[in-house]
């Protein structure tokens, strides 16, 4: 795919490839980077109407390669993907809520609904204050986000107790 700004050759443009325009580029690096929803991405990359442009770009096959691309570039650089990262992020959970570390299984949990892109980060202006709350109350939130949680995903995160093993791994 070609980068934003480069000319595409004749061959290019009539096979149907497209250039990323440069406000394309820097939406998807809101969106990737900066851990902004789409719309916020979108608004703050100049779009006019972000909430229609947020969802025309990411339905847009260019634009779709683009990230599909980025987010292959940001695994191979840092060695992360979604499956491990879930997978930790359970781990964690489960190990905090047995210790009793309420608030960090909570925080935990909510880190890996966000990674599984079932919790979109908004900003409230009603806050509560969780120090004053009862264990109880706090295990009933909980319950409350699991429950939400659950009719929406499937599970994905593979077993922590299974380790494959590639006998050809072995020197």
């Amino acid at each position: 795919m070609p980068k934003v700004g480069e000319n595409l050759s004749k061959e290019a443009h009539a096979a149907g490839q497209r250039r990323l325009k440069p406000q394309q580029q820097e939406f998807l690096n809101n969106y990737l980077h900066k851990d902004m929803t789409q719309t916020e991405a979108a608004r703050q990359a100049g779009y006019k109407n972000p909430t229609v442009y947020a969802v025309r770009l990411l339905q847009n096959p260019v634009v779709q390669e683009r990230l599909q691309e980025m987010r292959l570039e940001a695994q191979a650089r840092f060695g992360v993907t979604v499956d491990k990262s879930i997978r930790d992020l359970k781990k964690m959970r489960d190990d905090a809520w047995q210790a009793g570390k309420i608030s960090e299984a909570i925080r935990a949990e909510e880190l890996r609904l966000k990674a599984a892109g079932l919790l979109i980060n908004k900003q409230h202006v009603v806050k509560e204050d969780v120090t004053a709350a009862t264990k109880e109350e706090i295990t009933k939130k909980l319950d409350e986000f699991r429950r939400l949680a659950e009719g929406r995903m499937r599970n994905v995160t593979p077993d922590v107790d299974v380790i494959e093993h590639n006998p050809q791994d072995t020197v």
